[in-house]
């Protein structure tokens, strides 16, 4: 079963590491690390 609060935070938390991103904040390489650690 898919617990919907950690699916929320991992939305949430890619979301704004996209908005990073597009500010120019983080690297792509950076953006795929963070990512990578969300997941986990």
């Amino acid at each position: 079963m898919i617990d919907v609060k950690n699916e929320m935070r991992y939305l949430l938390v890619t979301r704004t590491l996209d908005g990073l991103a597009q500010a120019g904040f983080l690297s792509e390489g950076e953006l795929a690390v963070a990512k990578g650690l969300a997941l986990e």
